[in-house]
């Protein structure tokens, strides 16, 4: 009878941190197409720091201090939806393919344009926050139950559970009014 109650609750805790997290990744993602520099009135070192801080405070508690680092922002262009022109993560963003300024062209119904992308995140691109892989341990360890995997946790301690991801994407839609030039990614 105990095992079937901590089963229960166990499962219940592991949907609601992956409702908890989907609804910060989409809170990110939806702040990342605003283009703002600042979050509750503090300025950040780049967008994707602010889109962070945004997903952490929507997370909980669950991704404070050093468990941020698993938010990843990832900057795509719109021809190329498989590799990210830049990743960033625990405040360090790395250029990805292909190099900027990138230029493409687009078929359109009088022939076709050039379109030229210089910015990671440049209106029409396309903003992916992701938290890729979160462990979460069981609360009680069923001796005998094999459900799971097995995965450590970031305070180190090892044993069966899930690991969790959730992920949002947006396009990037235009600049804040008087600005030519995205903030820093």
């Amino acid at each position: 009878m105990m095992a079937m109650f901590f089963g229960v609750i166990d499962v219940c805790y592991a949907v609601s941190i992956q409702s908890l997290f989907s609804q910060a990744v989409r809170a990110g993602s939806r702040f990342a197409i605003t283009y703002s520099a600042s979050y509750n009135g503090t300025a950040c070192g780049s967008q994707a720091a602010c889109i962070a801080q945004v997903v952490q405070d929507n997370a909980v508690g669950f991704l404070a201090g050093v468990k941020g680092n698993s938010i990843v922002v990832n900057y795509y262009i719109s021809n190329n939806l498989t590799t990210p022109v830049m990743s960033c993560s625990g405040g360090t963003c790395t250029a990805g393919t292909p190099a900027l300024p990138y230029t493409y062209s687009v078929a359109t119904t009088t022939g076709t344009t050039s379109v030229t992308i210089s910015y990671p995140n440049q209106p029409g691109n396309i903003v992916e926050v992701t938290i890729p892989s979160y462990p979460l341990l069981w609360m009680v360890p069923i001796t005998g139950f094999s459900a799971g995997s097995q995965v450590t946790d970031f305070g180190g301690n090892k044993g069966l559970g899930l690991t969790l991801s959730a992920s949002s994407a947006d396009v990037l839609g235009g600049l804040q009014q008087g600005t030519s030039i995205p903030p820093s990614p």
